[in-house]
């Protein structure tokens, strides 16, 4: 199966740690899409804030992402992985966002796995919100937390 890039950061851990590869010093998914099914409470509470993100564009992108495979393949949809043994992960998501569930339901399964973790939840954000980094303030102070998660887990503070 091949990995969903909107939860590439996750998959990628999980088939590192799987094939015993030394894995980096931390995750850091960012409005990360790991339910294909789109079960998340927030898809329909958020469907009205969300400009970016809806539930019947994620249910096409995933019917032609599958290909007729399985929507809870670990590898696709990283909230069904086993997420014991992976580093440290910080999880940047926007408030307004469709995807705000997969995110929550995702730290908390990373922290039942025992895995360090983290959720910044922005309010009124959208999806993929840092990517405006010197632009909105919000996206600047995420990406300086982001980048403070990372020098942490590098032991460079």
């Amino acid at each position: 199966m091949r990995e969903n890039n909107h939860g590439l950061t996750m998959s990628t851990l999980v088939k590192l740690r799987d094939d015993a590869t030394p894995l980096p010093a931390a995750g850091v998914p960012i409005s990360p899409w790991v339910d294909l099914e789109g079960t998340g409470e927030s898809m329909q509470s958020k469907a009205e804030t969300d400009v970016l993100v809806g539930l019947d564009g994620l249910k096409q992108m995933a019917d032609m992402f599958l290909s007729g495979q399985d929507a809870r393949d670990p590898l696709a949809a990283p909230l069904y992985a086993d997420l014991s043994g992976l580093p440290p992960i910080y999880v940047v998501v926007g408030g307004d966002e469709t995807l705000l569930d997969d995110s929550t339901r995702l730290v908390t399964n990373a922290a039942h796995a025992g895995v360090a973790v983290r959720l910044d939840s922005y309010p009124e954000m959208q999806h993929v919100f840092p990517m405006a980094a010197g632009n909105m303030p919000e996206a600047d102070d995420a990406v300086q937390r982001m980048t403070a998660f990372v020098r942490d887990a590098m032991g460079l503070d």
